[in-house]
C-alpha cells in the first residue's frame, strides 16, 4: 500500500499500516487480510467515495474479480467494525467510510502517547477549509456574526437546507482567524450521537476514546484561544448541545459557532437565523437593476462558470428575477438552477420550475450527498422529523399563501395546542417560516418546501382528504357570500381576505380536477365570488366559472349541486361576462337562467339579484325602454322588510333607464333620492350589484345628468372629483366605470381634450392589466373621438357606440346612422347625424 507507516483514526477505531491491525478503544479487533486491504483503501480516501473499479485495482491488482467477492469481504469488514453503517454502498458508484478519518504520520504515531499531555499545538486537520467560491450578499451578516461571537461565546447559525449556513460560518471563522485558532468539525457523516465526542477528538488529533478523552479535548481547546466550528448539527442536536455546554464550562476562552437546521436549545446558546439572499422586487427592471440583487448575482456567477457566454440583458432579466423569486433566494436552489443554463435558456428554465425537484439535480460532485440535488436536501430534513411533524408538514403544503394557527387546525383537524406545538417545532427546524403581522403570528412554507410537501402528500394516499378539508375551510371563511356581494361586508374584511386568493385558486384547481369534488368547487367559487370582483379578477373568475358550469351542464353527481349555489354562480358568471366581453348573448342567458331557477325555488333575494342582471344586459344592449320595465319589476319585488341596499338599487336602476331614454328630470330626482337615502351611501365598500364602488357609480350618473341638462361646468367639476375618488379606491372595475361612463365623455363635451386623453390612457392601463376587454372598447371609441388612430371593435355594444358617436367618433356616427330603427334615447337631443 502507498501509506506504509501511517495510522488512521475514525471514531473509536485506529488502523495501523503496515501492521494492518485494527483496534477499537485500544482493544485489538480481528480482521481478515482482504478486509484489511479494503479498509486501508477506504481509510486512505478519508471518507470520500471510492469507486468499485478503484477498489478492485488497489486490492486485487491485475485480477478479474467478481462483484460478489467484493461484497463478501466487505461483509467481513462490516462485521469486524460491528456496525453496518460505517461502510456504505452508493448504488452504482462505489463505497466509503461514514466517519471522518484522521491520518497520522509515522513520527506522530510514535509520539501520540504524549499528545494528550501536551496539547498546545492544534492538529492541522481541524483547520477550517477555505471556500473555493465567492460568498455573495453576506458581507453584513458575516461582519455582525464576527462582532457578536466573542461577546456571546456560543452562536448557532440556523436555517433551511441550502441557505448557505456553512459558507457563512466559514467566512465568519476566517474573519476571526488572525486572532484565534479555528478548529472545524463536520458532523454530517456522523450517524450516531455516541460518536460526537470521539469525532471531535479525532479532528483534534487525539484518541477517539479513553478515560481522559474529554479532558484531553478540553486541554487542547484551552491551550490557545479557540473557535470551534461545529458544522451540520441538526441530526445530533441533543448530543451536540450537551457537549457544547460541557466544553463552554470547562474552557472559559472557547468560542463555539454551530450550524444547524434547528437551534440546539443548549444553555448559553444565541441563535441567528440566516435569511435567504435578497431577491429582485417588482420594481427591478432591466439587467443592471436585477443584477444588483445578491440572488441574481449568484445565479449569474454560477451560470458563467457553467457557460462562459452566458449573459443577462434587458430581454431576459425578468426571467432571471422570476427564477430568484420562485426559488425564495435559497443559494443551493439558485446554484442548481444556474447549472442548467448549459441546457436551456432563462425563459424555459423559469417556465419549468413547477417541476423543480426533478429539474434541479446537478449539484457539485464534491458536495455532501444531500446538497447534490434539491430533493436530497429536503429528504435530509424530512427524515429527521417525528411522524406527527411529517403529517403536519405535508398537510400544510396545501396552503399556497400564508396561514395562521386556525387555518392549520381547519385543514388538519388537530387540537389547537397540538397544532401550535407542531408549528413551533417546524419553525425551529427551518421548514416553516413565521412572521408577525398586525399583532398576530402568520406562517408560510417556502415554495420549494411546499412543492416537496405536495409530493410527499401524494405518496401518503391522504391527499384527497387533506385537500377537501382545505377547500371546506376556505368556504367557511366566506360564509355570508350574499352579504359580501350586496355590499354589506366591510371594506377591511375584503382587504384582509384578499391574501386568501392563492389558496382559493389552489382549492379550485383541485376541486375541478380529475380527482376533485365539483360540489366543493361550486361552493367555493360562489362563496368567494365577491373577493374575485374586489380584486378586479373578472377574467380569471370567468374562466373558472365556465369550467364548473360545463361540468354541471354535463350532469354532476347526484346531490353534488345546490340549486341556490347554481343561481349564485350564474349571476356571478353574468357579471364577469359584462366586465370582460360586454353584453354578449351568454350574459343575458346566464341571468335569465338564474332568474328561472330562483323563481322556481321561491327565493326572492336570489330572484332580485338575477333580475338585476337581466336589466343590466338589456340597458347595455340599448334596449332602454325594456330596461325601464325591468327596473319597475325589480321595484315591485321589494317587500316592506327590504333593506336600504335593495331600495337604493331599485331607484338607481330606474334612474339609469330614464336617463338613457332621454328622460333626465325623473332620472335626477331618483338619483337624488338614492344619495339622500344614506349620508354616505357608497363608502362602505365597492361591492354592490354592479360590483363597482357605489359613490363612483352615483357621481358618474350625476355628472352625465348635469351635462345633458346644461350645466357642463358643474359636470366637469364632478368629473374631476369622481376620477380622483375612483383612483383612490385602487379598484380597477370602479376606475373603469367612473372614467368610461362619466369622466371621459364629460371632459370631451367640455372641450378638455388633454384631460380626456390623460383619462383614456389611465383607463387603458387598467383594462390591459386586468384583461377587461369590454372596458377597453371605451379606450378605442373615445380615442377615435380625439382623432387617435385605430378602429372601434366590432363587438362594441349599442350603448357604447352611441356614447362614441356623441363624443364625435366618425365611425360610431356612421354605425348609428346605418341602424334601421329611428334614432331614440338619451343621445337624440345631442347627436347630429
Amino acid at each position: 500500500m502507498s501509506d506504509q507507516g501511517v495510522r488512521y483514526t475514525f471514531g473509536s477505531f485506529t488502523f495501523d499500516v503496515p501492521q494492518m491491525t485494527l483496534a477499537k478503544a485500544g482493544q485489538p479487533v480481528k480482521l481478515g487480510g482482504r478486509a484489511a486491504n479494503l479498509l486501508a483503501v477506504l481509510a486512505a480516501a478519508g471518507g470520500e467515495l471510492v469507486t468499485r473499479d478503484r477498489l478492485l485495482a488497489e486490492v486485487w491488482p491485475g485480477q478479474a474479480i467478481d462483484e460478489s467477492a467484493v461484497r463478501v469481504h466487505l461483509s467481513g469488514l462490516r462485521k469486524a467494525l460491528g456496525d453496518d453503517g460505517l461502510v456504505v454502498n452508493e448504488a452504482g458508484r462505489g463505497y466509503r467510510l461514514t466517519l471522518p478519518v484522521v491520518r497520522t504520520a509515522p513520527a506522530q504515531v510514535a509520539s501520540q502517547a504524549t499528545a494528550a499531555a501536551q496539547p498546545a499545538r492544534m492538529a492541522p486537520e481541524s483547520a477550517a477549509p477555505r471556500p473555493l467560491v465567492r460568498l455573495l450578499g453576506r458581507t453584513e451578516i458575516v461582519a455582525s456574526l464576527a462582532a457578536e461571537l466573542p461577546e456571546r461565546r456560543f452562536l448557532t447559525l440556523a436555517g433551511p437546507g441550502g441557505i448557505g449556513k456553512t459558507s457563512v460560518a466559514l467566512a465568519t471563522a476566517a474573519a476571526l482567524a488572525q486572532d484565534i485558532a479555528v478548529r472545524f468539525v463536520d458532523l454530517a457523516p456522523v450517524s450516531d450521537a455516541a460518536w460526537v465526542e470521539g469525532t471531535l477528538a479525532t479532528a483534534l488529533g487525539l484518541p477517539a476514546s479513553g478515560v481522559d478523552s474529554f479532558a484531553a479535548v478540553a486541554a487542547t481547546l484551552g491551550a490557545n484561544p479557540s473557535l470551534l466550528l461545529l458544522d451540520n448539527c441538526e441530526h445530533l442536536v441533543d448530543a451536540v448541545a450537551e457537549l457544547a455546554e460541557r466544553l463552554l464550562l470547562a474552557v472559559p476562552s472557547l468560542l463555539i459557532l454551530a450550524t444547524s437546521r434547528e437551534p440546539l436549545r443548549a444553555a448559553g446558546e444565541w441563535v441567528h437565523r440566516l435569511p435567504a439572499l435578497p431577491i429582485p422586487d417588482d420594481q427591478a427592471q432591466g439587467a443592471a437593476s436585477v443584477l444588483t440583487y445578491p440572488a441574481a448575482a449568484l445565479f449569474f456567477e454560477r451560470a458563467r462558470a457553467v457557460r462562459s457566454d452566458f449573459t443577462v440583458d434587458d430581454g431576459n432579466a425578468q426571467d432571471l428575477a422570476e427564477i430568484c423569486r420562485r426559488l425564495d433566494g435559497i443559494p443551493l436552489a439558485i446554484e442548481l438552477a444556474a447549472a442548467r443554463v448549459d441546457l436551456m435558456e432563462l425563459p424555459e428554465l423559469a417556465s419549468r420550475l413547477h417541476d423543480r425537484l426533478n429539474l434541479l439535480t446537478r449539484g457539485r460532485r464534491t458536495a455532501l450527498p444531500r446538497h447534490r440535488t434539491l430533493r436530497a436536501a429536503l429528504d435530509w430534513s424530512y427524515e429527521l422529523l417525528a411522524p406527527e411533524e411529517k403529517d403536519l408538514l405535508i398537510s400544510l403544503s396545501v396552503f399556497r399563501a400564508g396561514f395562521d394557527p386556525a387555518d392549520a387546525c381547519g385543514v388538519t383537524g388537530g387540537r389547537e395546542m397540538a397544532v401550535l406545538d407542531g408549528l413551533a417545532d417546524l419553525v425551529a427546524k427551518s421548514l416553516v417560516v413565521s412572521s408577525r403581522e398586525g399583532g398576530a403570528t402568520r406562517y408560510r412554507l417556502l415554495d420549494t418546501t411546499r412543492y416537496y410537501g405536495h409530493e410527499r402528500l401524494a405518496d401518503t394516499g391522504a391527499e384527497g382528504r387533506i385537500r377537501a378539508a382545505h377547500a371546506r375551510h376556505m368556504i367557511s371563511l366566506f360564509t355570508d357570500a350574499q352579504a359580501a356581494w350586496e355590499g354589506k361586508a366591510p371594506r377591511d374584511w375584503l382587504a384582509i381576505h384578499s391574501r386568501r386568493i392563492d389558496d382559493i385558486r389552489g382549492a379550485l384547481d383541485w376541486a375541478t380536477g380529475e380527482d376533485g369534488d365539483i360540489g366543493l368547487g361550486l361552493g367555493l367559487i360562489v362563496a368567494s365570488a365577491s373577493l374575485w370582483f374586489h380584486l378586479s379578477l373578472a377574467d380569471e373568475f370567468l374562466g373558472r366559472a365556465e369550467r364548473i358550469l360545463a361540468v354541471l351542464d354535463q350532469g354532476a353527481p347526484a346531490g353534488a349541486v345546490d340549486q341556490a349555489q347554481r343561481v349564485e354562480l350564474l349571476a356571478a358568471y353574468g357579471h364577469a361576462l359584462w366586465h370582460t366581453r360586454g353584453p354578449v348573448p351568454e350574459m343575458g342567458r346566464a341571468f335569465q337562467q338564474a332568474l328561472s331557477i330562483a323563481e322556481d325555488m321561491g327565493d326572492e333575494g336570489l330572484a332580485r339579484r338575477a333580475l338585476w342582471g337581466v336589466w343590466a344586459h338589456r340597458i347595455l344592449e340599448g334596449g332602454y325602454a325594456e330596461s325601464l320595465a325591468l327596473a319597475e319589476a325589480f321595484t315591485d319585488r321589494i317587500g316592506p322588510d327590504a333593506g336600504l341596499a335593495d331600495r337604493q338599487t331599485a331607484m338607481h336602476m330606474r334612474a339609469l333607464s330614464h336617463h338613457f331614454m332621454g328622460d333626465h328630470p325623473p332620472a335626477l330626482e331618483l338619483l337624488q333620492a338614492v344619495i339622500a337615502a344614506d349620508a354616505d351611501p357608497v363608502r362602505v365598500n365597492h361591492a354592490n350589484h354592479a360590483q363597482v364602488d357605489g359613490k363612483v357609480a352615483a357621481l358618474s350618473l350625476l355628472m352625465r345628468l348635469q351635462w345633458l341638462m346644461g350645466d357642463i361646468n358643474g359636470a366637469l367639476d364632478l368629473a374631476r372629483l369622481c376620477a380622483e375618488d375612483a383612483v383612490g379606491t385602487d379598484h380597477a372595475l370602479s376606475i373603469c366605470y367612473g372614467l368610461a361612463i362619466g369622466c371621459i365623455p364629460v371632459a370631451i363635451a367640455a372641450g378638455e381634450g388633454a384631460l380626456a386623453g390623460a383619462w383614456i390612457d389611465l383607463l387603458a392601463q387598467r383594462t390591459t392589466r386586468h384583461a377587461l376587454d369590454h372596458w377597453h372598447v371605451f379606450v378605442q371609441g373615445y380615442g377615435a373621438a380625439l382623432g387617435r388612430p385605430g378602429a372601434i371593435a366590432a363587438s362594441a355594444s349599442a350603448m357604447q357606440v352611441e356614447m362614441f358617436a356623441v363624443a364625435g367618433a366618425a365611425e360610431a356616427r356612421a354605425r348609428v346612422k346605418s341602424r334601421p330603427a329611428p334614432l331614440a334615447g338619451w343621445h337624440g337631443a345631442v347627436l347630429t347625424v
